[in-house]
């Protein structure tokens, strides 16, 4: 079995992906439950690895997407069309896959791949959704994305956090779509969190984290330095995106990486945002800051790559 499958019960399994693909969890009782399809293009490893925990994708019978960005939901159209499962998630976000709205759901704003999919289930905020002998209470957790969500398991207190909790950190704050209050509603997820009887948390990136309780104190003190200090917010998108736009398109030239930031819609609003609309000047200091912390290296032909698994 492939080492980043971790078994959780006989019949549940956590997949740890990288950076671009975002993490699954894998029921192979009754329904046959995928949450979260990674990203589009890597949609045959993605099918690997379920296969590997005894399921596959023929027989999924549900789809729960803890929400509707790009790598989360890359192989919802694939998947869907070979089983005919049904798809799951927040009703925020169905609304606006169901509408084709590619800026709600970042693909168009951030130039990522992805494919609209049909839906069949809105998923609302204390619904209790039943694997098996298990029950997950859904919750809202808005912040990083409007209609995101995090499954929490009260028979065990296991939480499926998204990209709400990762070791330390949590996703992307994207204010122009998400609101300028994100990081407030963010602060607020997490505290609903901390109020929870947290044991290990499955995140959307990264490895299990077996202290919860000290994982979501990590993200409420970052949460808290990006409210002192807006400008660690957008450094924080700039790099993130920059890093994303390498795993998607990369390798890629110095020029090449400038010519799709400055010609997209985020980053000349992310700058005109924080930091006065000094695009060259802030390209240049955040790949510079990339390169220095090893995340970015060159190809030894003069190409960028991102060091980070994807």
């Amino acid at each position: 079995m492939d080492p980043r499958i971790i078994p959780i019960t006989d019949d549940l399994f956590f997949i740890q992906r990288g950076w671009l693909n975002g993490n699954h969890l894998v029921f192979t009782g009754k329904p046959r439950t995928l949450v979260d399809t990674a990203y589009i293009r890597d949609a045959a490893e993605t099918e690997s690895l379920i296969a590997q925990c005894g399921l596959a994708i023929e027989d999924v019978e549900l789809i729960v997407n803890t929400h509707a960005h790009c790598d989360h939901i890359g192989g919802n159209a694939e998947f869907q069309r070979r089983s005919g499962c049904q798809v799951a998630l927040h009703q925020v976000d169905r609304y606006f896959v169901d509408q084709r709205n590619d800026w709600a759901t970042w693909w168009g704003y951030y130039q990522q791949d992805a494919a609209f999919f049909p839906t069949h289930h809105s998923l609302t905020d204390g619904e209790v959704l039943t694997l098996g002998q298990m029950n997950w209470l859904v919750l809202h957790t808005p912040g990083h994305g409007m209609g995101q969500i995090a499954l929490y398991c009260m028979d065990t207190g296991w939480l499926v956090s998204a990209d709400t909790v990762w070791d330390g950190d949590f996703g992307v704050l994207t204010t122009r779509i998400e609101g300028l209050d994100a990081p407030f509603r963010l602060r607020e997820s997490l505290e609903r969190l901390g109020r929870l009887r947290v044991q290990a948390i499955y995140p959307g990136h990264g490895a299990p984290l077996a202290d919860g309780p000290a994982a979501i104190e990590a993200c409420l003190a970052r949460v808290a330095a990006f409210l002192e200090d807006p400008r660690r917010m957008g450094r924080d998108q700039v790099r993130k995106i920059l890093l994303y736009t390498l795993m998607m398109r990369g390798p890629l030239h110095r020029e090449g990486l400038w010519q799709l930031g400055s010609a997209s819609p985020w980053f000349p609003e992310t700058t005109e945002l924080y930091f006065g609309g000094k695009l060259e000047a802030t390209f240049r200091d955040n790949l510079d800051y990339l390169l220095e912390q090893g995340l970015v290296k060159d190809d030894g032909e003069g190409r960028l790559v991102c060091t980070l698994s994807a």
